[in-house]
């Protein structure tokens, strides 16, 4: 008897572990936090590929965000849907964090934990009323897909819905992970991340982790870091276009565009073809600027690229425009920092060449009558390029090619006057100083 009970017994137990280790869930564990952005969403996805080729049951999606881009936010959520799983919230799903939470096929909160806010802007501002209600469609949408109330999504997202002892109109919707138990919003309450693991059994059998190579693409493209990087690169250009030679300025505007550039095409929002077109851009104003004198076509196309080139880098038009704006706002105050005040003038005249065109060291300025000097030789005292400074007859003149880039001490003659503008151009095997 005491021999067929220990049998029953290990077969009970045998049987246990048997059933518990075929209920066992095998899970692909991703830990998302930080701003919703589009090189998170480009990981993110990656991370699914990952969890699809290890033929993972689930994805186990740690969630922990206070939410950034409104387009990251739909890619992620197609991203989430398109596989099961298991979303845990431990902190806030907050803005377009709750579109994430919410596209889970199971939810659940520790405690202490927040949901909602969800509400999209631009530039600080509420979307339009379009946008608005795109954004609470979708939540509704994955809410409801999912078993959990569309109306209480769309309250996150749009403050002029009213649902009576929960949120009245103008007030947007957030809820503490009781009041989202309350109300059906999540499946359950947690007190921590391995309470969870523990009591639905869930077996990770790897996770996606991040290189550096992804924290530092995350920090380049998030709005206010790349917002700052294309205002210090307008800035740096413009400066270097308006001081001689070529230093500090332009070296620091062009590694912030190159961050700006190198950013988005890490994290896949565009390609090569928006750097090239930036080159391009500023190579037609260069020209614009140092060989054809005035501003024309080349301007015009030039500025066109520039601005193409920032359009192509970003998602959206209108975040385009948003980013374009502030920069170029802060890198008109940063030039008239620069340039207006002492340490910034200090600090440029250690960077070029300076030198003072005054009377006493035999500087004059071109004026009105000075057709006499038509046909006269001297040499370049600057280099012109084109414009600069030239000596006739022990007198210095500012004068201007036509666009020809011309060495310093090399001899010249003035082929005409034109106002003020004094025009030479280079002559060779000539007796410098004759008339």
């Amino acid at each position: 008897m005491k021999r067929v009970l220990k049998t029953m017994i290990m077969t009970v137990l045998m049987f246990s572990m048997f059933l518990t280790t075929v209920m066992a869930m095998d899970v692909w564990e991703v830990r998302f936090n930080g701003e919703v952005s589009p090189s998170q969403s480009r990981w993110l996805a990656n991370a699914y590929q990952e969890a699809e080729e290890n033929q993972a049951d689930a994805v186990y999606l740690i969630l922990d965000t206070l939410g950034g881009r409104v387009d990251s936010a739909l890619e992620m959520s197609k991203t989430i849907s398109s596989m099961d799983t298991i979303v845990l919230v431990d902190g806030g799903a907050i803005s377009a964090g709750a579109l994430m939470a919410l596209s889970g096929s199971e939810m659940y909160m520790t405690a202490g934990s927040t949901i909602g806010g969800a509400e999209p802007q631009i530039g600080g501002e509420r979307a339009d009323e379009k946008t608005v209600s795109v954004w609470s469609a979708e939540l509704a949408s994955q809410a409801e897909k999912n078993g959990r109330d569309p109306l209480i999504a769309r309250a996150m997202a749009d403050d002029a819905i009213v649902i009576e002892g929960l949120v009245e109109e103008g007030k947007l919707l957030t809820l503490t992970a009781e009041e989202a138990l309350k109300y059906e919003m999540t499946d359950g309450i947690y007190r921590s991340e391995l309470d969870l693991r523990a009591d639905k059994n869930l077996n990770i059998i790897g996770s996606s982790g991040k290189t550096t190579i992804n924290y530092v693409t995350d920090f380049l493209t998030t709005a206010a870091v790349s917002t700052v990087l294309l205002m210090i690169g307008i800035a740096g250009i413009l400066i270097e276009l308006f001081t001689p030679g070529f230093g500090i300025p332009g070296g620091i505007g062009i590694a912030a565009l190159g961050l700006y550039f190198g950013g988005g095409i890490l994290a896949g929002i565009s390609g090569w073809e928006a750097a090239l077109l930036f080159i391009i851009g500023l190579a037609l104003l260069l020209v614009e600027v140092f060989i054809i004198p005035g501003f024309g076509i080349a301007g015009v196309l030039g500025l066109a690229a520039l601005f193409g080139s920032i359009f192509l880098s970003t998602p959206d038009p209108s975040t385009a425009v948003q980013s374009l704006v502030i920069a170029i706002i802060g890198a008109a105050v940063l030039i008239f920092i620069v340039f207006r005040f002492t340490p910034g003038r200090k600090v440029f005249k250690r960077l070029v060449l300076d030198m003072e065109e005054t009377p006493e060291k035999g500087y004059v300025a071109a004026k009105q009558g000075l057709a006499s000097l038509i046909g006269k030789q001297g040499i370049a005292k600057t280099t012109l390029r084109p414009s600069g400074t030239a000596e006739f007859d022990d007198a210095f003149v500012d004068v201007v090619t036509s666009g020809e880039y011309i060495e310093e001490g090399t001899p010249i003659i003035v082929t005409n006057v034109e106002g003020m503008r004094v025009i030479v151009k280079q002559t060779k095997g000539v007796d410098v100083g004759a008339d």
